[in-house]
């Protein structure tokens, strides 16, 4: 649909999976390892891992990831 990463040499690809977010995936017995994304209205932590990833845009510094994948994985 669109190339958003900008990729070199990319025309076509296809996906195929069962792509369901985590309640519905719950239901089914699926397992996701996918947190809520941070503007969905439910996310708990969305004020946090927002300003965290801020912080993480603002200056690089990898040692601030997992504080960030524990603040998103807790949403």
């Amino acid at each position: 649909m669109h190339n958003t990463l900008l990729l070199d040499g990319a025309e076509r690809t296809v996906v195929r999976g069962p792509f369901r977010p985590a309640p519905r995936s719950l239901l089914r017995g699926e397992t996701t390892m996918s947190p809520k994304p941070p503007w969905f209205v439910t996310n708990r932590t969305a004020a946090t891992t927002g300003r965290l990833l801020t912080d993480f845009a603002a200056a690089h510094r990898w040692t601030s990831l997992p504080t960030i994948s524990a603040s998103a994985s807790r949403g």
